[in-house]
């Protein structure tokens, strides 16, 4: 939630009186209307704006001498005071909602400071880009800015107040809108800092806004966020009643979403009440949105109906004031367009004279000169062209060749592992056919040697309850070999249906053995949970196998890892479970291993991205898994606790 910007220049508030604010703002026009110099009238149109913009909230006269700042300033040879009009007028536009408008004109602002090496008001400039920007949801264009501004008020001082609070607030605030709350939280305090020993006026205010945020719309601990309001309001009250409707406001949404009803519609009432005398229809729609919401959930059905007629009409009074706003901007750019295009043709006028002088006097020696100088370039370009297409060539050659390399690492590596579960899956049925062949041949070794027919009898039928077992289990390997053997068959990357839980089941087994082959004394735990109601879903039975494999190996893995480093009591467990929800198919493959670091989760999907030791993994496994996946119009997420365990899920049509 973007709550309204805090006023940039609280350093003009004093514990005065509306009366005597409107008493400065007589005396400034007074002043006016004296003989003064442009440089000073200058100054007393920027305390004017300024003073009307925030003690009498008259946006028409705020907006009204700003053109006029910006008028006299746009002809001064001393370019800071147009600086500073555009820093002013782009304020403006910030607290009137018109973002792009301020934008522009704080660019505008920047522009001339940048070319005419102007160094005041310019941390001014970057505090409304920040603003413009955040409020335009641009918060990487943001960031910049706030940094530029920090980084600029650590060499240079602002004329008027101390910017760096602000700066560190709203930098802040701007990682709190994208959830990093620890960088929020180092800006937050680097504001603590600064306002303890800062000379500005109401600098308590300024932190007690952002962590009242940052508690009640990021944290959610109203407890805390009722304490920092708690602490300021009597602030507000030492200026006047400066912003206390909206710390009102923000307890009647704290007390709201704690439930207590009765306590919120009394802090929205009381923001109504003191956002009707200085006329804030922005303060006093939040009071009516809280108010209807609170009598609606407490069944006062007229008094929810009465505010949301007044929010309809509170939306109407705002839509036609930025209507009318709209207009005198317009008119404001058109006058400004106007003089900045009548500026442009004085110049160009006076640029197309002495050019003419200059061409007429040095027009031979400035063709000869130019042909000679672009025989020259065009060399050195054509060899440098040359050299630098050579040395792409060769850098785009050496990558596809270690990609290669790494791409074909991987496979060999996959290769082996399932070579292996493959040779420990068939090596009971044969252990079995050699045992049995091995006693057979025993048997019929003593019934040469035996005389007895009886005893023969019984031999004889020892013998062919064997062959019969010997028969069973070469069934069973045949059974393996095909198996294998047509999933190497399947060139194609077509789909068919298959019984995604025999598959499963089949590469967990396939997997556990090739851990036990590179390992003896591995051993852990296995557990699965197979959904029967899935039936078959259309895959490419290879291509969902290999990601199956890589997935249930780097949980082994896992484990195996934890279980070296783990006393006798960590018992390793890899679940493999499948779930039909609606129309998707998820496929679980979890861990009790060391889990994922929160610093690495959002990499692991990067191709050649690796945390096993050089010479175990490539960093492919995870990447081509994850582009399988969404070949097949899946999904595939990671959920993982650092010292507990990992999980992996699968989501694919059903």
């Amino acid at each position: 939630m973007k709550w309204p910007s805090l006023l940039l220049l609280l350093v003009l508030l004093n514990a005065g009186s509306g009366l005597a604010q409107n008493e400065t703002i007589n005396r400034l026009r007074n002043k006016l209307s004296l003989d003064l110099t442009d440089t000073a009238k200058c100054n007393t149109l920027d305390s004017l704006s300024m003073h009307n913009m925030f003690f009498n909230h008259q946006q028409d006269s705020t907006l009204y001498y700003c053109n006029e700042y910006i008028n006299l300033a746009y002809p001064l040879p001393d370019k800071k005071y147009l600086a500073l009009a555009y820093a002013r007028i782009s304020f403006y536009y910030i607290n009137t909602g018109q973002y792009k408008e301020a934008l522009n004109m704080a660019l505008k602002g920047l522009n001339l400071s940048e070319q005419y090496n102007i160094r005041d008001y310019l941390s001014a400039l970057y505090y409304d880009l920040t603003w413009a920007y955040f409020n335009l949801d641009d918060d990487k264009e943001a960031l910049n800015n706030g940094f530029k501004g920090i980084s600029f008020l650590k060499v240079s001082k602002d004329p008027f107040f101390d910017q760096a609070l602000h700066l560190y607030a709203l930098t802040g605030d701007t990682y709190l809108d994208i959830r990093k709350p620890d960088s929020a939280l180092f800006y937050y305090k680097k504001m603590d800092s600064t306002a303890a020993v800062s000379k500005e006026l109401a600098a308590d205010i300024i932190t007690y806004w952002s962590w009242t945020q940052y508690y009640l719309f990021y944290k959610k601990d109203y407890k805390r966020a009722d304490s920092v309001i708690a602490a300021a309001i009597p602030e507000c009250l030492k200026y006047g009643e400066f912003l206390i409707n909206y710390f009102y406001a923000f307890s009647a949404d704290s007390y709201l979403k704690q439930g207590r009803i009765n306590e919120a519609i009394a802090q929205a009432k009381e923001t109504y009440r003191l956002s009707l005398p200085i006329t804030d229809p922005a303060a006093e729609l939040r009071a009516a949105s809280v108010l209807n919401i609170c009598y609606e959930k407490s069944g006062n059905r007229d008094s929810a109906y009465h505010y949301l007629k007044l929010k309809d009409s509170l939306n109407d009074i705002i839509q036609q004031h930025l209507n009318a706003t709209e207009v005198q901007q317009s008119q404001f750019n058109e006058q400004l367009n106007s003089k900045e295009q009548e500026t442009i043709r004085v110049k160009n006028q006076s640029k197309i004279l002495t050019y003419v002088f200059l061409t007429a006097l040095a027009f031979f020696l400035l063709i000869a000169a130019i042909q000679w100088r672009n025989s020259k370039q065009r060399q050195k370009a054509n060899i440098l062209l040359q050299h630098q297409k050579d040395k792409v060539e060769s850098t785009l050659s050496e990558l596809k060749s270690a990609q290669a390399q790494l791409i074909q690492s991987e496979k060999m590596a996959s290769l082996g592992e399932l070579t292996a579960g493959i040779a420990h899956e068939i090596q009971n049925p044969l252990n079995f056919v050699n045992n049995f062949a091995e006693v057979n041949i025993e048997l019929a070794n003593e019934m040469n040697n035996e005389n007895d027919m009886d005893e023969i009898k019984a031999m004889a039928s020892d013998i062919k309850q064997n062959s019969e077992k010997i028969l069973l289990h070469g069934k069973r390997a045949d059974a393996i070999v095909k198996n294998m053997l047509q999933h190497s068959r399947q060139t194609k990357s077509t789909k068919e249906p298959a019984d995604i839980n025999a598959l499963c089941d089949e590469y967990l087994r396939l997997s556990y053995h090739g851990m036990r082959a590179k390992d003896k004394s591995f051993n852990a735990g296995m557990k699965t949970d197979f959904d029967e109601s899935i039936g078959k879903i259309n895959i490419v039975p290879q291509d969902m196998g290999r990601v199956l494999l890589n997935l249930i190996n780097n949980a082994f893995y896992a484990v195996s890892e934890k279980k070296k480093l783990s006393a006798n009591s960590y018992q390793p467990l890899v679940e493999v479970k499948t779930h039909k929800i609606n129309d998707k198919v998820e496929i679980t493959v979890k861990d009790n291993g060391n889990g994922i670091p929160d610093s690495i989760k959002e990499k692991i999907f990067q191709p050649f991205f690796t945390t096993k030791p050089t010479g175990s993994g490539t960093g492919l496994g995870l990447s081509l898994s994850y582009d399988i996946i969404k070949a097949h119009g899946g999904e595939i997420t990671v959920e993982s606790k650092e010292g507990e365990g990992t999980s992996f899920i699968i989501a694919l049509p059903g």
